[in-house]
């Protein structure tokens, strides 16, 4: 019951897949490359994203909100 979703690169499919995944009510974990932050959209700007370095970094912080927040 989980979407992982990552917007570096600013794809709009993303976005859609995102939003579809609210839609029908399951979690969506919002990911974005560091370097690429302040290009989010301002739509989905205020959801709390994971900004990464690298992949340990990301695989790090995926682990972590995984287990704070999908039961």
């Amino acid at each position: 019951g989980f979407l992982i979703a990552d917007f570096t690169g600013q794809r709009a499919g993303v976005y859609f897949e995102a939003g579809f995944a609210r839609g029908l009510g399951r979690i969506v974990i919002w990911t974005c490359k560091e370097s690429d932050k302040d290009n989010i959209h301002f739509d989905t700007d205020h959801f709390a994203h994971i900004f990464w370095k690298d992949e340990e970094d990301l695989k790090k912080q995926l682990i972590d909100r995984i287990e704070a927040t999908v039961k």
